[in-house]
């Protein structure tokens, strides 16, 4: 058996894909980290390399899965914080600040077929997913459905569209949008081919210089998401007013054997307490507990 601190090295920058992030998430210095992932590589007989710019490991897996599963059993006996990821377009003010007890992902935009794999892997502990894209209940994973969301397109708040008197959504298709990764979430991918709106088309039409000026492209970007979504690289966002006739929501994902855990239980009333809160303010919000 490894240590908790030398297997959450390893494991950690699996998960965040970053040294600086695990060093800032669990405490660690570069120089521990780099120690602990060789001696994690040697005791397991494996070898950790980057495929298609992504951290990965290379070697049969097999013990290290076994230790992962003791490993994840001491988190939930509150011998280190337990971890939690989120996809990047739904974050905001439901995934931050970590709930207590919790350490959060760096919330990239990983994709479903991922995020499955560090949750089935014991990686993490528990996944913040769309609800388009929330795998059905088996005998490995659980899905908890916490709200449903009209999706809405999102802009900055001083988006140039906010100035007009009405918004259309042809108007809105003259602006760059910012893209989802293709086949990262397919659920919602669907869903917004049959709104029609997916992939988004090139702008027919330039927009005027005017509206460009002195603006990078991500501040003028149109999003996808609901009135959960935030936008951590600039502002806030804000919906546009208009609805396209179709729901995304939350779902909270966990392993089967972990559905009883108290902490997950915790976890669940807090993400609905957030929920509730919102929906002061955003009555759309259609909560489902």
């Amino acid at each position: 058996m490894v240590s908790l601190e030398l297997l959450s090295s390893l494991d950690g920058l699996l998960w965040l894909q970053s040294g600086k992030e695990v060093g800032a998430q669990l405490h660690q210095h570069q120089t521990t980290i780099s120690r602990n992932l060789r001696k994690c590589a040697e005791e397991f007989g494996l070898s950790l390399k980057k495929h298609n710019g992504t951290w990965a490991i290379d070697g049969d897996t097999q013990l290290l899965n076994l230790e992962r599963e003791v490993h994840q059993s001491a988190r939930f006996l509150d011998m280190a914080p337990l971890r939690l990821e989120a996809n990047g377009w739904m974050d905001g003010g439901l995934f931050h600040p970590a709930p207590d007890g919790w350490l959060t992902g760096t919330n990239k935009p990983l994709g479903v077929y991922r995020c499955l794999h560090l949750l089935r892997a014991c990686i993490v502990d528990a996944w913040i997913c769309p609800l388009p894209d929330a795998p059905l209940n088996s005998d490995l994973l659980s899905s908890i459905t916490l709200c449903r969301v009209p999706i809405r397109l999102m802009v900055s708040s001083d988006h140039p569209l906010l100035k007009l008197r009405s918004i259309t959504l042809k108007q809105a298709k003259t602006y760059p949008w910012r893209p989802i990764p293709r086949g990262a979430y397919p659920g919602t991918e669907r869903t917004l081919q049959k709104l029609g709106i997916w992939p988004p088309a090139r702008p027919r039409q330039k927009v005027e210089e005017q509206s460009y000026k002195g603006r990078k492209k991500t501040e003028i970007s149109v999003h996808v998401g609901s009135v959960l979504t935030k936008n951590l690289c600039t502002q806030e966002l804000v919906a546009l007013p208009f609805e396209l006739g179709a729901n995304t929501g939350v779902a909270l994902v966990v392993k089967r054997e972990n559905i009883g855990q108290e902490a997950i239980r915790s976890l669940r009333d807090t993400l609905l307490h957030r929920l509730k809160r919102h929906q002061f303010d955003h009555p759309e919000i259609h909560i489902l507990d």
